[in-house]
């Protein structure tokens, strides 16, 4: 953060929760205006400590009965049946101050949906430089396990030693995730942040910039 007299600064204030986890996997953040949403996707991505090898999109201002403008990167082998617009150029603020809900999607394969909330815009002297995470909940998701369906089956195999996949899918947790494995509660806070601070760097990353 810095500061600088006469000006005013503004940030967001968002929830952002894992849909279908129980109990639910969370991270509230502290984002700067100004950003894209390619930018916000690596934000997110960081928090929850997603890889961002997969496809990713935005919806926003969808209804009961009607979808809502998807924003993502553009892909010219998709033949898209919706409004698109183009993650890399289109910046938050108009759909931050428009809407309070949104919906991010991660892994076309696995589906994670995360529920995205506006809960605060906040006008301030000090100028945000890098996302902040004040709270969260529950330890990040082991990547590639079949998104939220496929994360109940582990969990349900990890109960059951006498069940057949029992040493596979426990040797897999181990190597990969084995905090998860010892404490799904755990979150250390100074983690998340110090990633997030890399939060441009790993949006070029993403492009393979």
């Amino acid at each position: 953060m810095g500061l600088e007299k006469g000006k005013k600064y503004k940030y967001y204030e968002i929830k952002v929760t894992v849909r279908d986890t129980h109990p639910p996997v969370w991270r509230r953040l502290q984002i700067p205006s100004g950003i894209t949403f390619h930018e916000l996707n690596a934000i997110i991505q960081l928090a929850f400590d997603w890889c961002g090898y997969h496809m990713y999109d935005f919806e926003v201002g969808a209804t009961l009965h009607e979808e809502g403008i998807f924003i993502e990167l553009p892909n010219p082998d998709n033949d898209f049946w919706h409004e698109t617009k183009n993650s890399k150029k289109e910046k938050i603020d108009k759909y931050f101050e428009k809407y309070k809900t949104m919906k991010y999607t991660y892994d076309f394969g696995d589906n994670w949906i995360h529920d995205i909330k506006i809960e605060k815009v906040v006008e301030t002297d000090v100028k945000f430089e890098n996302p902040i995470c004040i709270k969260a909940k529950m330890a990040e998701l082991p990547e590639d396990c079949g998104g939220t369906w496929g994360y109940e089956e582990l969990l349900d195999i990890l109960a059951d030693k006498k069940h057949p996949r029992y040493k596979e899918m426990k040797e897999w947790i181990e190597n990969g995730y084995f905090t998860w494995h010892d404490d799904r509660t755990y979150v250390n806070l100074d983690e998340i942040n110090e990633r997030m601070e890399d939060y441009k760097e790993h949006a070029k990353f993403i492009l393979g910039d």
